[in-house]
């Protein structure tokens, strides 16, 4: 037994002579020696993962807060003296803050960086299995005048199109590895939210203007949807915008999943209550079999799914998670990640979650699936990008 009886045992790590575990749930990393059965513990806050060296001394990380200097750390406990130091994880240059992320045409994983709470410029970047990271910055002549990018996703033509705050349509050639020109959207105070393609259409959400944004890119033509409050949004595989309205819970009828459809333009909407529990949708995504589901990151939290066929919704609810990217996967599998507690999680059509490793203080954000089934998603807080590797 543990000597704590709250003591939750994180990751551990072996010497020859004794067995060290962090347990951010008390800030301690217990050191368990193999040699007279005792355990002694040593303060660290926000332990996470731990190693030793051939020396038997330890080396923890602290993911902290990127943006509170001094949380974020790789730390070391001395084996002989006891004695802890720490080092930030940091080369001095400014946080990037990924966010938003998809796969491209070319089968690599790119993602947005920078965000209205740091100052890290905006960029988008490219990701390898590897971990290779590859950035590029756009200027005014891309369409971004000191811009902060909001989401990014595939399109036809191997082009990736981002919104940012900026009243543009950005486009990126992923063959050519470089940005084309911009298509201005028709309001000057249009705020690019999140976006979805079709083989047909860009959708863009501006809540600025309470409006979901067309882009025709056939004829290179804007229409637009007068929808209260929209967040994110999704496409069918019939071409048809799904939206989220987070709305007010206390509101009836304001928190909605919405639907535009693609050949008539009529936008109907449906509740997410399953009769006794509103939630404010955030995130959506569309399932390989039609399903749409999405996540509610505040309370009441919870993981939710709704049936076109009849417009049933069934909520899924969580505690002090914070679900909040989500996307599906071709085989049916639907990811999310959960921005509290610090890690991506699958879930089935009953409801049956399976997590990932947790990394406290990571702030996981966007999720997408790469093409051999594995979750990428962006760790916001740790400046990192993160996947699973199922196989």
């Amino acid at each position: 037994p543990m000597p704590n009886t709250s003591a939750l045992g994180g990751n551990l790590a072996v010497s020859a002579t004794d067995v060290w575990i962090t347990d951010f749930n008390n800030d301690v990393v217990w050191r368990y020696h193999l040699s007279d059965g005792q355990f002694t513990s040593v303060p660290v806050s926000d332990p996470a993962d731990i190693a030793v060296d051939v020396a038997g001394n330890a080396w923890f990380t602290q993911p902290g807060d990127v943006n509170a200097p001094g949380t974020s750390n790789i730390g070391r406990i001395d084996a002989a003296t006891g004695a802890v130091t720490t080092t930030p994880t940091t080369d001095g240059s400014t946080t990037v803050a990924p966010r938003s992320i998809t796969v491209a045409s070319d089968g690599q994983v790119w993602f947005t960086e920078g965000t209205e709470f740091t100052s890290a410029p905006a960029k988008i970047a490219r990701i390898t299995p590897a971990g290779s990271i590859t950035e590029f910055a756009p200027d005014v002549a891309d369409g971004c005048n000191f811009c902060i990018i909001t989401d990014i996703a595939q399109g036809p033509g191997d082009i990736l199109y981002i919104t940012s705050n900026d009243p543009t349509l950005m486009r990126f050639n992923v063959a050519t590895q470089s940005f084309e020109a911009p298509v201005q959207m028709p309001n000057t105070s249009a705020l690019g939210g999140n976006l979805a393609v079709s083989a047909t259409d860009v959708w863009i959400t501006d809540f600025s203007n309470d409006v979901v944004w067309r882009y025709h890119l056939s004829v290179g033509q804007f229409t637009s949807f007068l929808v209260t409050d929209p967040g994110d949004v999704a496409v069918d595989v019939a071409g048809n915008a799904w939206f989220t309205q987070p709305g007010d819970v206390n509101a009836p009828g304001t928190s909605n999943i919405g639907r535009i459809d693609a050949a008539t333009g009529a936008v109907t909407t449906t509740p997410t209550t399953d009769g006794s529990t509103t939630v404010a949708p955030r995130s959506i995504t569309v399932a390989s079999d039609g399903q749409v589901w999405f996540t509610a990151r505040f309370t009441p939290q919870a993981v939710g799914r709704l049936n076109p066929s009849n417009n049933s919704v069934t909520l899924f609810p969580v505690t002090n998670a914070g679900p909040s990217g989500i996307a599906a996967s071709p085989d049916g599998t639907v990811w999310f990640t959960q921005e509290t507690k610090g890690n991506a999680a699958s879930i089935t059509n009953a409801g049956v979650i399976t997590e990932g490793k947790v990394v406290k203080g990571s702030g996981p954000f966007g999720v997408t699936v790469a093409p051999n089934g594995d979750p990428w998603y962006t760790m916001m807080a740790a400046n990192k990008v993160a996947t699973l590797q199922l196989r």
